[in-house]
């Protein structure tokens, strides 16, 4: 079974406020490239038995995705997609989001994005939102890593913060998005350490030789096994992701490197992620 567990639901001309629009036009990321999003997800995420789906709140930065979109779209295909809801620490309901998020739209999981909302992973906010993904089971999918966001600090999104967040939370299942890149080395260093906190490969295999060589050192550490396969849609796509991690060893030509090993390549595309996060699988959902 393959499990995206990174996709992206918004609808660009209604949910990015001003700072975003001139963010993506600083760096050059054209909206209009991705085409229809919604349409494309369910047609795209098809590439994956089973694809998590989010949006993202995070003010400070002008995403402004409704939990209530991305769980209506996640409705038009219950059979394959579950639902994270986005929670913003800023904002001041964001507790009473979380629990309509949970309760109310059904979510199994949260999305969080520290640089994005400009604050700090350990703030007390933070450590609120924690609890009550513990009490419930929710998991957390991390932002980690740099963006082409402005206007908050980057070390909000390093690596290294989320290790005290795992040994105060041990029971936290914690995913650390794009394998903190570029950050790989503390990313692998934290996921290591703390048997529920993972790391996603989603939207490094277009910078080939940064993304073999942060294998290569997943491989020396021995800690592929907790590694889990998510795309960054709209970004890229599921299909193109899974041809972009097979295809990593193109980049070594005849240089005599030594190659990611394949049982580690496809060990990951197929790795239970729905398990390892404590997740059902949406048809599950559909049965309870």
């Amino acid at each position: 079974m393959i499990v995206d567990i990174h996709t992206h639901f918004f609808r660009p001309d209604l949910d990015f406020g001003p700072k975003l629009l001139a963010d993506m036009a600083r760096c050059g990321v054209d909206a209009s490239s991705w085409g229809d999003v919604g349409e494309r997800h369910l047609e795209t995420t098809r590439e994956a038995d089973v694809a998590i789906v989010f949006g993202l709140q995070a003010s400070q930065t002008d995403w402004n995705i409704p939990n209530d979109v991305v769980a209506a779209h996640v409705a038009r295909a219950p059979e394959r997609l579950l639902f994270f809801t986005s929670i913003d620490p800023v904002l001041p309901n964001y507790m009473e989001e979380l629990e309509r998020g949970h309760q109310e739209l059904g979510a199994v999981g949260v999305k969080m994005a520290p640089l994005y909302q400009n604050i700090h992973p350990g703030d007390p906010r933070c450590y609120e939102i924690y609890r009550y993904c513990v009490k419930h089971g929710l998991p957390i999918l991390f932002h980690t890593g740099t963006s082409f966001v402005g206007g908050t600090p980057l070390d909000y999104s390093r690596p290294v913060y989320f290790d005290q967040v795992a040994v105060d939370f041990p029971d936290l299942r914690m995913v650390m998005a794009h394998l903190g890149h570029p950050w790989e080395g503390e990313t692998i260093a934290v996921i290591r350490r703390h048997a529920n906190v993972f790391a996603d490969l989603s939207a490094l295999y277009y910078r080939p030789w940064q993304f073999y060589n942060s294998m290569r050192l997943l491989v020396e550490y021995r800690a592929d096994a907790k590694v889990l396969f998510g795309s960054d849609y709209p970004f890229t796509t599921t299909g193109s992701s899974l041809i972009g991690v097979r295809g990593i060893n193109a980049v070594l030509g005849t240089s005599g490197l030594p190659p990611i090993p394949s049982e580690v390549l496809e060990g990951i595309i197929h790795r239970d992620s729905l398990r390892l996060l404590g997740l059902p699988h949406p048809i599950a959902l559909l049965r309870s």
